[in-house]
Order: structure tokens, then sequence, then C-alpha cells
């Protein structure tokens, strides 16, 4: 089972002061044919803040690009998540959706509702689906097995396509039932390496202590390890497997990186995964009840730095079978560039709150199945009869952080502008009606 290599990580992201431009590009020249050393990758973070950073920025993202079309092509592999809930047993500081705080509205839609927007974003061409629940303890005993059967169908075992799940760290039993249920792989970032700053940040409920098998949550437990290894227990059960940390969450942010890189390293080599390891780049917006914002100081530019990360985690990674995941948290000419020079997966089409695609997936919904949606949706807002454009803000509301949002269509034009295109692991689409 992984453990952090706390020692050897600290000692290699302290002795790191920065890089020359020259001696950049003598390592990168070097990188051509063999994955960035821990000492290397250290130091072109060490560069962010040198006078010389542009320039160097410019040759790594030159360099990965280059990588990334010999390894890739010239194509990126999309999903989108629908989140089921966002009621929550943990408390993390930098998410709206923490167990304390009582201004955000909570809400769990139903199978119907799932289906229904699941099937509009799989109708639009996006190839995997992620189901997210978060801490919400009932969701995933209860809810997420019933929903990986019912999805099961639009994404068949022969498929290519994949059915993912987001949560708080399981069992390895719980893996196996929800493999049996007919997840391919789960969504799981560790939010930083850094124990003590995981504890700092995370407070309350599974994430804090983790669960057993009958998920009570453990007297007393440690839930930094218990989330550190639900990758190996997720292995030995049959998924598929992602890694991240979020980026400037821990000051020492070279530190989470190298450690990020650490536990794909490991993870490989240990499981050979048939399917890409995922290396997620998760990052943290203002949250949608402002005045509950207890998110820390963030001291990192991310949208200068989003693409430079995305580029050395594949430099480090290169002869690995991984995909680097840029996702919608940063603006979309952040996101396309970290896509062109590194991201061989990501997502287009996103809200990150329950029921966000619903009122443009109801447009595809026979009449009378999308009036008895939106009368109950009424109901659950009090009866209150309110437009289309209401009902919009109103699910965004519910929303774990601001998110930069697009419909899939306008992302994949601008992927196309950057020379992107979109896989097409099945082909058409074809789904039985509403």
């Amino acid at each position: 089972m992984y453990q952090v290599p706390v020692d050897e990580l600290r000692t290699t992201s302290s002795a790191a002061v920065g890089i020359t431009l020259k001696e950049a590009a003598y390592i990168l020249d070097q990188a051509q044919h063999r994955p960035l050393l821990p000492t290397e990758l250290s130091e072109f973070i060490g560069a962010i803040n040198t006078p010389d950073f542009e320039k160097i920025k410019a040759v790594v993202l030159d360099c990965s690009a280059s990588i990334r079309t010999r390894k890739y092509g010239r194509s990126v592999t999309t999903l989108s998540p629908v989140e089921v809930t966002n009621r929550c047993a943990s408390n993390c500081d930098f998410c709206g959706w923490r167990a304390d705080n009582t201004q955000m509205g909570r809400l769990t839609i139903d199978e119907e509702i799932v289906d229904i927007q699941a099937r509009y974003l799989l109708e639009k061409g996006i190839e995997d689906i992620e189901l997210v629940g978060g801490d919400d303890i009932r969701f995933v005993r209860d809810a997420l097995p019933v929903l990986l059967r019912r999805l099961r169908s639009l994404a068949p075992p022969t498929s290519a396509r994949q059915l993912l799940f987001c949560t708080m760290a399981l069992t390895e039993t719980q893996y196996q039932t929800l493999a049996a249920c007919g997840a391919d792989g789960m969504i799981m970032w560790q939010e930083t390496y850094d124990e003590a700053v995981y504890n700092q940040n995370i407070s309350r409920g599974p994430k804090a202590y983790g669960i057993d098998d009958d998920f009570r949550i453990v007297k007393n437990g440690n839930g930094f390890l218990f989330r550190l290894q639900s990758q190996d227990r997720a292995a030995r059960a049959g998924l598929n497997l992602s890694v991240g940390a979020m980026l400037g969450l821990n000051k020492d942010v070279a530190f989470d990186v190298l450690a990020t890189v650490h536990h794909a390293r490991y993870l490989c080599t240990t499981y050979a995964p048939v399917r890409p390891l995922i290396i997620g780049m998760p990052t943290w917006n203002k949250i949608t009840t402002p005045e509950t914002d207890n998110r820390p100081e963030q001291l990192l530019d991310i949208e200068e730095c989003f693409s430079f990360f995305a580029a050395l985690y594949l430099l480090a990674l290169s002869d690995l079978n991984v995909w680097v995941f840029p996702t919608c948290r940063v603006s979309m000419a952040s996101h396309i560039e970290a896509v062109k020079v590194a991201g061989a997966y990501t997502s287009t089409e996103v809200r990150t709150g329950p029921g966000g695609y619903l009122v443009n997936a109801l447009r595809n919904v026979e009449p009378k199945v999308r009036q008895t949606i939106i009368d109950n949706m009424h109901g659950e807002f009090g009866n209150e009869k309110i437009s289309a454009n209401a009902l919009v803000k109103r699910l965004d509301s519910f929303e774990q952080f601001q998110h930069y949002y697009y419909p899939h269509e306008e992302f994949t034009r601008a992927l196309a502008v950057a020379g992107i295109s979109l896989t097409r692991r099945d082909g058409a689409v074809e789904l039985p009606a509403v």
C-alpha cells in the first residue's frame, strides 16, 4: 500500500532554487527521450518566481507539445460529470459543499433526472460519464450502485466508453461492489500529500477519518492515509485509477507535484493498468456562497501556471500509460492551452451542481415526461413557478464552486482552432428514447 516518501520529497522540493534558460533547454533536449527526473521537475517549478519564467515556460510548453503529439496524436478524449447530490458529511475549508456551510442549498436528484442528463451528454458526443456525490454516505451506499447498473446500458462492458464515479474514499469491498455494478473507474484527488496541511483543511466526516465496510465513520481514524491508499484498494477491485493534488493548497507546491508524480509512477509500476492512469489538476474557485468562503489564501497564479504544470506532469511521466487531465476550473484559454501541450483527457461541457444540465437536457425529452419533471422541480422549490432561465440560476446556486461553463459545441470549436479533435471511440451513439 502506498506511502508518501516525505523526507525524500521534501529534500528534493527544498533544494530547488530555479533554473536558467540555458539549463532548461539542455534538460528539455534530454526530455525528448526520457522523463524528467524529480530534481529537474523541482527545478522547473522553482523557476516560477524567477525573471526568466515566461521564457522557460515557453520552451517547456513547446517540448511537452511535441511529446504530446508523438504520444497521443492531435485528439483528446472527453468526460463530463453528472452531480447527483451536493449533500456532504465532511468539512473541507476550500469547498462550498462542506457540512457546516448552512447557507448552501442542498439538493439530490433522482434516477430519472440522472439518466436524462447522461443521455443528453452522450448524445452530444461526450465519451465518458462521471457520477459525482462527494461525501454523501447515503448516495454512495444506496443510490450509486443503482445508478451504475441503470447507466451501464448506455455504455455496455464491450464499449470503449467509461462509466466513472467520484466519492469519498471507500473500502476494497465497497469498490468491488461498485465494479460489479458496472463502474469502470474511480476519480480521486488526494487534495494534498502533506498530512499536516490535509488535516488543517479537512476537519470532519469520512474524509477526515475514513469509513468501514458498513459505511460507518472510523472513530479516530486516519482519513489522510485512508484516502491516500484508496487507489490501491480500487486497483485490487479491478477499477481504473486517477491521482491528483489541488494546485496551490499546499504552499510547497513542488512537494505536491513531486508526490503526485511519485504516486502515479508507483501505481503504474505496481498494477500495470490497462487503461491510462488519469493525472488530475484540481484547483479551487470562489464558492457560490461567498459570505461563507473559508478557502485558504491562494499563493499560486493558477491561470498563469496551469498549462505549465500540465506540461510538467506529462514530461515527468512520458514513459508511462497516463492521461493528463486539464479541467474547466480555469478559463477556456488556459484550459485549451493545457490540452494542446499535455492533455489527452479533458472535460468540455461541465456543470458542478445536481441537475445542472437539466434545462437543456429536457429539450430532448418526450413532452409528457418533460412536464412531469418540471412539475416535480417546482414542488422541490416550494411550488414556485419559475422560468427556464430562473431554474438554471437556481440550479447553479447548488454548485460546489463558480465554474467556467461552455456548451460542448463551443468548446469543441475552440479545440479545433487549436488543432485538437475529439476522440470518438465508439462512433455514432444510438440511444433509446426516454
